[in-house]
């Protein structure tokens, strides 16, 4: 951060229970998991349980957030399993596999790997002119 700008964070810590260099590191690792739990949610379905989309009561959303959790375990244990074949196999690729193979029968395996190949070479592309940036 800039000269001049402030970040603040709540705890519930007891005062001298954590050096400020800790307290720091557990609110950077905080930020880091519920960014990626979002942006999983978002991917596997879990934003429509997010405050204010409609739901009203806390089991329904416990309900949906544990099949999303269960979404975003499938995924990741797909994104190791194919890590050495598909290394930028991503959760929308997943995603995508699934609501094109599953519901339709006419889109052929061939059509799907086409398209994440695509996407496999943009995101090279991007990442390469990022890393020469």
């Amino acid at each position: 951060m800039g000269a001049g700008k402030y970040k603040y964070a709540l705890s519930n810590a007891k005062e001298g229970e954590y050096a400020i260099e800790e307290l720091v590191q557990m609110q950077s690792s905080r930020l880091r998991r519920d960014g990626a739990f979002f942006s999983g949610c978002q991917t596997g379905g879990g934003d429509e349980s997010l405050p204010g989309k409609g739901m009203v009561s806390f089991s329904p959303q416990a309900d949906h957030m544990a099949m999303v959790m269960m979404a975003l375990h499938f995924i990741l244990s797909e994104k190791m399993l194919f890590k050495d074949t598909f290394p930028l196999l991503s959760a929308y690729d997943v995603r995508e596999i699934m609501l094109n193979v599953y519901p339709r029968k006419g889109t052929t395996q061939e059509e799907i790997m086409d398209q994440i190949h695509k996407r496999h070479e943009q995101r090279r592309k991007e990442k390469a002119k990022k890393d020469s940036s």
